[in-house]
């Protein structure tokens, strides 16, 4: 008659050796992203090491892995890896997104707009999926026909033209708090929502320029003072 108990004291152990070893929740990553976005990054890298441990090959504790990684290429692979493995995963469209960005901030145009291809052919319902990449006619807008870079504060206003995204979010909260981090410095900046599929993204844009070479150059600005990566995009 005690046979029924000892299996139930068993089970009672081996779920919860399982639950420490991770088979029987989920790392938030979502929770941690958002404490990054809000300047704890360290915080959360100190948690890393057992997040490694304890969810081993879990997309989005790479994906937090790769955020968290300063070296721009060694993040690169990290998303790669994410998007040749685990592609159903929820955290593949936004490492698709986040090589799109990386791309483009080095430069490499041709490789930002095959990501960004793909991104739209294989995850058509993202909220990453309405980006655009600058045509080719403006790109090649003429350099001297754009005023100098101005500094903090004096960004010259035009009705049309690009700005600068320096971010893209699914918490608005998130999403101001950069926008009043921009403003605090005196740099003029919006906040642009978008909803796909009933998701809403919110975009923190900053400055406007008349050309794209203008606003190409003061994304230098942006990440030698604020340690962002930012891209140029049309308004």
């Amino acid at each position: 008659m005690r046979t029924p108990v000892v299996f139930l004291m068993l089970a009672v152990v081996a779920a919860g050796l399982c639950a420490q070893r991770g088979g029987g929740s989920e790392p938030d990553i979502q929770r941690r992203l958002e404490l990054v976005e809000k300047g704890q990054g360290e915080a959360v890298k100190a948690e890393l090491p057992t997040l490694m441990t304890t969810y081993q090959n879990h997309p989005g504790v790479m994906y937090l892995q790769a955020v968290l990684t300063s070296d721009g290429s060694e993040a690169a692979k990290m998303y790669q890896n994410i998007v040749d493995n685990f592609p159903r995963s929820e955290w593949a469209d936004d490492a698709l997104y986040r090589l799109f960005q990386y791309y483009y901030s080095i430069g490499l145009y041709k490789t930002a707009e095959q990501k960004l291809g793909q991104l739209k052919t294989q995850y058509p319902f993202s909220a990453y999926a309405s980006e655009e990449m600058p045509s080719a006619e403006q790109k090649a807008a003429p350099e001297e026909k754009a005023p100098p870079v101005k500094p903090k504060g004096s960004v010259q206003k035009y009705a049309s033209g690009f700005t600068i995204q320096v971010g893209a979010f699914s918490t608005l909260q998130n999403a101001e708090d950069l926008k009043a981090k921009f403003e605090k410095e005196g740099y003029a900046s919006n906040i642009f929502t978008i909803v796909t599929n009933g998701k809403k993204l919110h975009k923190v844009w900053v400055g406007e320029f008349q050309t794209y070479d203008e606003a190409r150059r003061f994304t230098a600005e942006i990440k030698k003072k604020f340690s962002l990566a930012s891209i140029v995009v049309s308004r």
